[in-house]
């Protein structure tokens, strides 16, 4: 259980940084529609949503392990695998851009 939980927060942290690459540095935009207005036009409201309220929000889902310990854990591994795919679909974007724009060594 801990270990979904340190994975959770590790890929919403790496979606994070993902997000902030791609939207400052390649132009992307946020994919989940409840975020990416926030993403656009508020960066730093975005960071703390992103950065703060879904990692206390993960925490939340951690501690209800002892009431149900069952929907703990399967909420904490569909959260661990939605962001990792988030990551991959980030990566996999940032590298397909680089690519076609001719970026040495891609």
């Amino acid at each position: 259980m801990r270990i979904l939980f340190f994975l959770a927060i590790l890929a919403n942290s790496c979606d994070l940084f993902g997000t902030a690459v791609g939207i400052h540095g390649f132009g992307n935009r946020e994919g989940n529609p409840l975020l990416a207005v926030l993403a656009q036009q508020h960066w730093i409201a975005f960071v703390a949503v992103k950065g703060v309220l879904v990692p206390a929000l993960i925490w939340r889902l951690y501690r209800y392990r002892q009431a149900t310990p069952a929907l703990s854990t399967a909420g904490l591994g569909l959260v661990t695998v939605v962001l990792t795919v988030a990551v991959g679909q980030w990566i996999g974007w940032i590298a397909g851009v680089m690519h076609v724009r001719g970026v040495p060594g891609f």
